[in-house]
């Protein structure tokens, strides 16, 4: 449950890509799990930083966390007056006004 202080938490987020078959009839033959299972929380004066090896899903854990891909599921619940926003679930609409608050900062 996100408190007063927390300004985004993060649960249980995946993003899944199915790998399909070639052909007339693409069938899903595999899935690659980029980001899966990641919690974490994030209140208001604290800085985070994700970091791992090459190839590990920083990015698009990032990417899904802003819904620049849509997520397999989770829940991003980012702080608002009053209450919270499951950005996970906002339709392209009610997300757009909130993007000018958001953003990735690469290294």
């Amino acid at each position: 449950m996100i408190d007063s202080t927390n300004l985004l938490d993060v649960r249980n987020l995946r993003k899944f890509f199915p790998i399909r078959s070639k052909g007339l009839f693409r069938r899903r033959i595999a899935t690659i799990k980029a980001v899966n299972d990641v919690s974490f929380t994030l209140r208001a004066g604290q800085t985070l930083g994700l970091v791992g090896e090459s190839g590990c899903g920083k990015t698009t854990c990032a990417r899904t966390i802003l819904r620049a891909l849509e997520p397999t599921g989770g829940k991003v619940l980012l702080a608002r007056s009053p209450g919270q926003v499951d950005l996970a679930r906002l339709a392209p609409r009610q997300l757009k006004p909130r993007r000018t608050e958001m953003q990735m900062i690469f290294q």
